[in-house]
């Protein structure tokens, strides 16, 4: 059986193609997929939320998140994408309603470097 990410990524073409625009913009530590769509709850209005952790950037977070959406442009879908440094991910996940802690609980890790 293949991992989860990978039959995620199979059956959603235009998800393979996000992950593969940021790995390209930003050669990121890991990628996640959370909220809704990877809960399996995917209503009408449902949108990609895209959590992505890059070792380091001299960037702060706004501006990264707006290379992110750049690098998305033209991709026909609604998405919400947050870049986190590893350290800005590290210090917030050992909180445990923080963002990056349900994320690592219960999302989906779609690509890890």
């Amino acid at each position: 059986m293949q991992p989860v990410a990978e039959q995620t990524l199979q059956l959603d073409p235009m998800l393979a193609e996000m992950v593969r625009r940021l790995q390209d913009a930003f050669h990121p530590d890991s990628i996640y997929l959370f909220g809704s769509r990877a809960r399996g709850d995917v209503g009408p209005d449902s949108d990609y939320d895209l959590l992505m952790i890059v070792a380091g950037s001299a960037l702060p977070r706004y501006r990264r998140e707006q290379v992110a959406f750049q690098a998305l442009s033209g991709v026909g879908a609604s998405k919400d994408v947050l870049v986190l440094t590893r350290e800005e991910f590290d210090r917030s996940r050992r909180v445990v309603c923080s963002l990056p802690a349900t994320v690592e609980r219960e999302g989906i890790l779609l690509y890890a470097a």
